[in-house]
């Protein structure tokens, strides 16, 4: 069976192994992502034709909630870690919670749908 899957995040490290296998598997997959580090962890398989890249910020209501309206999976690597994260932005902490709850509003709007 083919799925679309969303992988959060699928520009980071766990992301960017991951995101060549599922495509290997078949999969349509679509990667959100910020960029914050400028990454080009997915240039080796961004000519696959069931690869999308999104670049926006997960915790921005907007973004994410129609993208995982078109999810069958969801795979949710995002993360703000990291020592040079804290450097270039140190009070990146306080704005993390929003980003939180606009995924689970979105999701539960999902299952009721």
């Amino acid at each position: 069976m083919i799925y679309n899957i969303l992988v959060t995040g699928g520009a980071g490290y766990l992301g960017s192994t991951m995101v060549p296998d599922l495509l290997n598997a078949g999969h349509k997959v679509r990667v959100l992502d910020n960029f914050t580090f400028k990454q080009a962890s997915l240039n080796h398989v961004c000519y696959h034709p069931n690869l999308s890249v999104v670049k926006g910020d997960i915790r921005i209501e907007s973004v994410i909630a129609p993208l995982m309206k078109k999810a069958d999976v969801i795979i949710p690597l995002a993360a703000l870690v990291g020592a040079p994260l804290c450097s270039l932005d140190p009070g990146i902490h306080r704005r993390r919670a929003p980003g939180c709850l606009a995924c689970r509003r979105s999701k539960s709007e999902n299952l009721a749908t």
